[in-house]
């Protein structure tokens, strides 16, 4: 099976082969590595020299298409009682399968909309989940959705927290792109620091009102962005 995890909670990709109805829970070790090896399915998985889970960040970006799940979260005054954040998040460069579903496990997720795909003949909501049928190379799917994921601390700082962001296949964590985008009141908030620091293949950029991270990786990696009220 496919897994692909990020923000909070889990989010998987189910696979199901050719016509075959089912999940890819159906086939053998052998059989999913012998199909994610097939050159003719454009997939970036290679079993060979496979990260087993410890965050590496990646100075040089993967010559293969790579996952992308681009995030823009929304912060607003409400925000600050409840905890509830806006997400839009689209996933890029999907791989090529002909029926998959995306399973988002917040433990406080509502709300949660198609809002576009591309090279994806059909998407549906079903429950905390998203639909896909006919997934061709280069798809995108973009969702929306609200998520309760900032944290009021004991020193009166708030926390936005993230992960784990993963792309796992079999026991092998795999290349993943993904990009924040997040935005504040800047009149009732303040940035005060990020984890993790930032590095090459972990980059962060703030100003007053927004902040933006874009990472390269292998392995899980966690975000938290931490900010004072004003």
């Amino acid at each position: 099976m496919s897994k692909i995890k990020p923000h909070r909670f889990w989010l998987f990709i189910m696979l199901v082969t050719g016509s075959t109805t089912g999940s890819s829970a159906d086939l053998s070790k052998e059989a999913l590595e012998a199909w994610f090896e097939n050159d003719a399915q454009s997939t970036p998985f290679s079993t060979d020299n496979v990260n087993e889970g410890e965050l590496a960040f990646l100075t040089t970006p993967p010559e293969k298409p790579t996952l992308h799940s681009d995030n823009r979260l929304t912060i607003n005054a409400a925000s600050l009682q409840d905890g509830w954040v806006d997400m839009a998040q689209c996933y890029n460069n999907l791989d090529a399968v002909k029926d998959a579903q995306v399973v988002y496990q917040y433990k406080q997720l509502r709300n949660l909309k198609v809002e576009a795909t591309h090279n994806i003949e059909k998407a549906w909501t079903q429950g905390q989940s998203v639909q896909l049928h006919n997934t061709q190379k280069g798809a995108t799917l973009c969702v929306s959705a609200q998520v309760r994921i900032l944290y009021k601390n004991p020193d009166n700082t708030y926390t936005l927290k993230n992960g784990p962001f993963q792309r796992r296949f079999l026991d092998g964590f795999y290349p993943m792109h993904v990009s924040l985008a997040i935005a504040y009141p800047k009149n009732l908030l303040t940035f005060v620091t990020n984890k993790p620091e930032k590095q090459p293949g972990f980059i962060v950029k703030e100003q007053p009102g927004a902040v933006d991270v874009d990472a390269w990786f292998e392995g899980m990696l966690f975000t938290e962005i931490t900010f004072k009220r004003q």
